[in-house]
């Protein structure tokens, strides 16, 4: 019991950290703490009901699909359903709080915590389903930050709809696409980085230069989105 509290608690910790660095984008018009928190718990169960629907998709076809599919179908499987959910979480946060979401950067924002949302919801059922985890492993905190990256990329477009300017309508598509092009590039290398090691004992070097690559765009697309969001807030609240 100790050492799952400890376990749990040192996953909250990097996900208050990293939480932490997020909220420092929302600069002019903060969203109140119970928005965030609604986000984060929408986050979380979309991304229970994403697996679940996972799950069924796999086990329907099962008898059907060729296994040349493999990872690659994984992958966009599990990207797409994922990156919708925490799109739908947004949109919902977007409709239940209309007086908060007011703000261009608001999608990255909340898109960014309901990815957290998700990421600890994944990552909660992994380390369950581990019996003798001990400590979070070095790729939890690297999840908390992919996942969180994903869904503010995703979501910042739903933002860039509350007012003026807008960068156009294409804003909301071209960021959803983003996310999950590059979350099926992320799974592909965790798929195949397992695949492969259960084959020939280890994992090769492109599945984890991939990995990099994908998390180090996705920092640069994210970021290059905090400073465009910011941005057209700075012009929208002088208005």
């Amino acid at each position: 019991m100790s050492e799952a509290m400890v376990l749990y608690a040192t996953l909250a910790g990097c996900a208050c950290f990293i939480g932490w660095v997020v909220r420092r984008y929302d600069l002019l018009d903060r969203e109140p703490w119970h928005a965030i928190a609604f986000v984060m718990v929408a986050g979380a169960g979309m991304m229970f009901i994403a697996g679940r629907v996972q799950g069924r998709i796999i086990l329907a076809g099962a008898d059907h699909w060729p296994e040349v599919l493999g990872s690659g179908f994984y992958s966009v499987l599990a990207g797409a359903t994922e990156e919708l959910g925490k799109l739908g979480a947004v949109a919902l946060v977007a409709a239940c709080f209309r007086r908060h979401f007011n703000d261009p950067i608001d999608g990255l924002i909340y898109g960014s915590f309901a990815g957290l949302g998700a990421a600890l919801e994944e990552s909660v059922w992994l380390l369950g389903s581990d019996p003798g985890a001990s400590g979070i492993p070095w790729q939890e905190p690297v999840r908390l930050a992919g996942h969180l990256v994903m869904g503010g990329i995703g979501g910042w477009g739903l933002g860039t709809l509350v007012g003026p300017p807008s960068p156009g309508t294409l804003a909301l598509p071209i960021g959803f696409g983003a996310a999950v092009a590059l979350h099926v590039a992320w799974d592909v290398a965790a798929f195949e980085a397992v695949r492969l090691r259960l084959e020939t004992g280890e994992a090769p070097a492109w599945t984890t230069g991939l990995a990099m690559t994908v998390m180090l765009t996705g920092m640069v697309v994210f970021r290059v989105l905090v400073g465009r969001g910011a941005a057209m807030s700075a012009v929208r609240f002088a208005l």
